[in-house]
């Protein structure tokens, strides 16, 4: 029961003073309390927390710190999905008409090449010959030639060529012409009366392609042949020029 009063009187004193108090701190104070601590000091004494204290004032802010090294860049990330188209925007207002430019140079006109001639007169000849003609009708560009009965042409492109022939009246006439190309035969006519007395005519064309200087003519096939021609031209020979190169 002694011990069980002492112990109370120590709690009485930490009661008063709100703290442990140690012997040291006591030898300063000759009172009963200072006396149960120095008696018992083996004796632990634990006791309730005090009230929380007010807030203390901020601190000075710290020094900055040094920045740290710049890290490595990641890798682009995936592209993303197109979004959905926007709408139209609005119609805008038509500009000023811009400044009328430079008048410009115009191509050069295509050259033109036409002739027409036709022959009044009989041809029997007995060996291949040049079929001439005697009247021109047109000669534009100059490229035939009526002393040799042949077209050259000055320049390349493409060209049409067309001809005629006629029989004489009377029985067996008959002629084979051939439209030639520097001796080349392109295209032929061949008519034959048989033994009936008659006029026949035919015709014949074709479209060639010409280098300078190539030639084209009608040629008569030799073997007792005879076209048949008077004023009234039956026998011609005509070309032009469908394209320059």
């Amino acid at each position: 029961m002694a011990k069980i009063g002492q112990l109370l009187t120590l709690v009485s004193c930490i009661l008063v003073h709100h703290s442990v108090v140690s012997a040291v701190e006591e030898e300063e104070n000759e009172g009963s309390c200072s006396r149960q601590f120095n008696n018992h000091q083996n004796i632990t004494v634990v006791a309730a927390p005090g009230p929380v204290g007010p807030k203390g004032d901020m601190g000075p802010r710290g020094h900055a710190g040094t920045p740290g090294e710049t890290g490595v860049r990641g890798a682009p990330g995936k592209l993303g999905p197109v979004g959905p188209r926007g709408e139209r925007g609005d119609k805008g207002e038509r500009g000023p008409a811009g400044e009328k430019g430079a008048p410009g140079t115009s191509p050069p006109a295509p050259p033109v090449v036409a002739f027409s001639v036709a022959r009044t007169g009989i041809l029997t000849t007995s060996q291949t010959r040049v079929l001439t003609y005697d009247v021109i009708l047109s000669n534009v560009g100059g490229a035939y030639t009526e002393g040799t009965g042949k077209f050259v042409a000055t320049f390349g492109g493409v060209f049409f060529f067309t001809f005629t022939g006629m029989t004489a009246n009377a029985a067996n006439s008959n002629y084979y012409l051939r439209l030639m190309k520097n001796g080349e035969k392109m295209v032929s006519l061949h008519e034959n009366n048989g033994a009936q007395a008659q006029y026949q005519a035919a015709s014949n064309s074709a479209i060639l392609m010409l280098r300078p200087g190539d030639q084209v003519w009608v040629e008569l096939d030799k073997s007792g042949r005879t076209v048949f021609s008077n004023v009234n031209r039956y026998l011609t020979f005509s070309g032009f020029l469908i394209h320059a190169d």
